[in-house]
């Protein structure tokens, strides 16, 4: 008797804790979770975080600063050094990560450049030439 009453509350258990993971999946699929990710060196990303296994950022883009001083967004996979997927954050340099509304331009802003092939920037670094002064004739 006392066994077939554990084997039910083992049961009713398994049972809960699948209702509560459909649950969990169902509320939380179709929702962007898009962040602001701060870090110590004062970067700043967004995109989409994940905790498990290890802080990840997916979707990140940054902003740039061109030569007239204006912030061009810049997608992170599209940067010069071609980085080749997520980016993966160390906790001991994140100052703070705040959450974005799903009615942000920005989060709308990286969903569509998610869907897009093309680099949002061009990725080759814009090279200046220096300038060169006329030989000193002293």
């Amino acid at each position: 008797m006392k066994m077939n009453k554990n084997i039910f509350y083992f049961l009713l258990a398994v049972f809960v804790g699948i209702i509560l993971g459909i649950g969990l999946i169902y509320f939380t699929k179709g929702k962007k979770n898009y962040v602001a990710v701060f870090l110590n060196n004062g970067v700043i990303y967004f995109g989409k975080l994940s905790t498990f296994p290890r802080l990840k950022l997916t979707n990140a883009i940054f902003f740039q600063q061109d030569e007239s001083g204006q912030l061009i967004p810049q997608r992170f996979v599209d940067a010069f050094w071609a980085p080749a997927g997520p980016i993966y954050l160390n906790s001991n340099s994140i100052i703070f990560i705040a959450p974005l509304s799903e009615s942000s331009p920005l989060v709308n802003f990286i969903e569509g450049q998610r869907r897009r092939t093309l680099p949002l920037q061009p990725s080759q670094p814009q090279i200046q030439p220096r300038p060169t002064s006329p030989p000193s004739t002293q």
